[in-house]
Formats: structure tokens, C-alpha cells, sequence
């Protein structure tokens, strides 16, 4: 269903966030995006290689589901999934643990969720040690909107958090996650 397309984006765009080690660092397609912040783009001074990162994410609230979706509903699927959205909206909270390699490519030119959706992002700021900013998006008729932080106290760890919430219609899903990485190794052969 295009609606949990919707979430998914929301979820991925946190975790690519959280993934690509230098979300903010400066490209080409996303000096356009990033230009309105007035504030210079740098790269996180963090190493290339393999990376462990643990992150958390808790989510509450219901859903939006755009209106077309649901029109395409008989009567019965449309009383599911408001029982099981209703059952889940007292919210929930993941754990899980990752391994993955990032590139010198992935610190120098990270695109922070580029081309996700029709997103503004504005970033508060950007040294080599840490990042804030928050993004805009209108995705599907549902409004999409938060904040990141991302500290990285030294070249071999990184901890941040994020918050954002999804609303449409009268529904508003809240979304909030912390995370650390620590650096592994300079060689990939075990990322996941």
C-alpha cells in the first residue's frame, strides 16, 4: 500500500541519516538543496571503513494514510487497518545493531536523503565535529517534518539523535531515535 511507503521513507530517511556518516557533507545536487541555510557545508571528521552503529527508534501516534488509499478500501480492509493502526499507536520502540562500510565517498559527499520526496533541507549547523539541521517534506499529500543532531566527538565515534513526525489527515505518527556508531576497522569484508 502507498501508505506504507510513506512510513518506510520516514524510517529510511532516519536511518540513512544515521547511516551515511557524513549526512551534511557538501556535493553538487546538494549545495541547491542546502544553499537556503546560508551555512557552509563540511564533512564530519570521521574515518572510512566499517562501522557498527546501534540505534533506537520510537515511534507513537497513527499513521496517516492518504485519501486515495483508503477510497480504494472495501469496508471490511478499512476497519482492519484503522483496528490495527488504532492497536499500534500507543507507539513502540526497536533496538537494532548494524554493520555497515562507509566510503571516503560516503563522508565527502553524503546526499542527506536526496532525492526522497519532495523534502527542503536547512542546516542549522555544520563543523567537522558536529551537524544540526531540519527537513521539510510533502510527500503524498502528508506533511513530514523534524530534525537531526549529529555529534562526532572524534574520528571513531559518532552519536545523534532524530526527531520527526508524519501528519495527514487527522492522524500524526511521531518518530524519534538516538543512535551511536563506533569505527571498526579501515576494511568492509564484514559489513552486512
Amino acid at each position: 500500500m502507498k501508505f506504507r511507503i510513506s512510513i518506510v521513507l520516514l524510517t529510511s530517511f532516519t536511518c540513512s541519516t544515521i547511516l551515511a556518516v557524513g549526512a551534511f557533507a557538501q556535493t553538487r545536487d546538494a549545495q541547491q538543496q542546502f544553499s537556503k541555510s546560508k551555512v557552509k557545508i563540511q564533512p564530519l571528521n570521521v574515518k572510512p571503513g566499517l562501522w557498527e552503529t546501534t540505534s533506537t527508534f520510537k515511534s507513537s501516534g497513527a499513521p496517516p494514510v492518504p485519501p486515495e488509499t483508503l477510497a480504494r478500501l472495501t469496508p471490511q480492509q478499512r476497519a482492519r487497518l484503522e483496528q490495527r493502526m488504532n492497536a499500534n499507536s500507543a507507539g513502540n520502540t526497536n533496538t537494532e545493531t548494524n554493520k555497515h562500510c562507509v566510503t571516503k565517498d560516503d563522508v565527502e559527499k553524503a546526499d542527506f536523503g536526496q532525492g526522497k520526496g519532495e523534502c527542503t533541507y536547512t542546516v542549522q549547523t555544520s563543523t567537522s565535529t558536529r551537524v544540526a539541521g531540519k527537513y521539510s517534506c510533502n510527500v503524498e499529500g502528508m506533511a513530514v517534518n523534524g530534525t537531526v543532531d549529529i555529534a562526532a566527538p572524534d574520528s571513531e565515534h559518532i552519536t545523534g539523535s532524530t526527531k520527526g513526525s508524519l501528519s495527514g489527515g487527522s492522524r500524526t505518527m511521531n518518530v524519534e531515535s538516538t543512535f551511536t556508531s563506533k569505527f571498526l576497522s579501515d576494511r568492509c569484508e564484514n559489513a552486512k
